[in-house]
């Protein structure tokens, strides 16, 4: 167990420090947007996993902060000969409050994010009507050109009707694209975990800086997926084109309040086309998950049996 316990811990140190100053620094994702943002997500639920871990240890390694848990729940408080039965269960219960009210913060954002998205799919049935042209698409009157997208219901995508007099043909196909990028590759999931990793968790950089970094790197994943279906020049005069607006809660606008910038410079620049890249982006998310997962199953596999 003390190894296994050290393991924990240099993951947590790892994954919860060095792995977000490693990657928003990384040179690489510029080019490779969506790579980084698999490492971040990598990171991210490998240091999930890594905290469970060392939470569980805490609860019933013998010895430890929360020494006694397990026994505790075995015996139902009966009287035990060892005082120290009853200051590890304290401590258990101290470990187990203060997770709780850590989760505690974060829960309710999420689901605050969830209900701000029925509310505004709620306006929108009101508002709004279906493109014709587009299976997936609500057309929504309005002089400004937004376009944003919405997770949840058969149609996902806000159209202003601006936007469709604004762009011309292969413009609007892009910004449908840089969408349809967006829910077909789950970006409103991943913000959220982020958002309740933030609030559970803010003392850690990683989580921290993963705020910061990962939402713009979401867009510019969306973007190289508008580009190879139409162009770099087609999705940057989309963008151009189109009102740069903060998007309603809980949604994803393609000219929304990220650094567009930014975009709009890096579809300027030469493309990478090292292709090495991508697998070894795959490879360290695999091992920042697969890690900590196999430390926490030998972990949960060596506490001993309490009936």
């Amino acid at each position: 167990m003390l190894v296994l316990g050290v393991q924990l811990v240099f993951l947590v140190g790892a994954l919860g420090w060095c792995a977000g100053a490693s990657l928003d620094g990384a040179s690489f994702a510029r080019h490779h947007p969506a790579s980084a943002v698999l490492c971040w997500t990598g990171a991210v639920l490998g240091l999930w996993a890594s905290l469970f871990g060392l939470v569980l240890l805490l609860l019933f390694w013998p010895g430890a902060a929360g020494h006694g848990f397990a026994e505790m729940l075995s015996t139902c408080l009966t009287p035990h000969s060892h005082p120290g039965l009853l200051w590890g269960g304290l401590g258990s219960c101290a470990i187990a409050v203060l997770c709780s009210v850590r989760l505690s913060r974060g829960v309710p954002r999420a689901w605050r994010t969830v209900r701000s998205r029925r509310r505004h799919r709620s306006m929108l049935r009101l508002v709004a009507r279906a493109d014709d042209r587009h299976p997936d698409v609500l057309l929504l009157d309005h002089p400004l050109p937004v376009a944003y997208c919405l997770p949840a219901g058969a149609r996902s995508i806000v159209i202003s009707s601006g936007a469709r007099t604004r762009l011309a043909p292969a413009e609007l196909a892009a910004v449908l694209a840089h969408e349809r990028a967006h829910l077909r590759q789950r970006h409103h999931a991943l913000l959220m975990l982020l958002d309740l990793s933030h609030a559970a968790l803010p003392w850690l950089p990683t989580f921290r800086r993963a705020m910061t970094a990962v939402p713009l790197l979401l867009e510019m994943a969306a973007d190289d997926a508008a580009v190879r279906r139409h162009g770099p020049e087609t999705v940057r005069s989309a963008l151009e084109n189109l009102a740069v607006l903060p998007g309603p809660s809980g949604t994803l606008a393609a000219a929304g309040d990220r650094p567009l910038t930014r975009r709009l410079d890096r579809l300027d620049a030469a493309a990478d086309t090292r292709s090495i890249t991508r697998p070894l982006a795959r490879i360290a998310a695999v091992v920042s998950v697969a890690a900590p997962l196999t430390t926490v199953a030998l972990t949960i596999a060596s506490i001993p049996p309490t009936c």
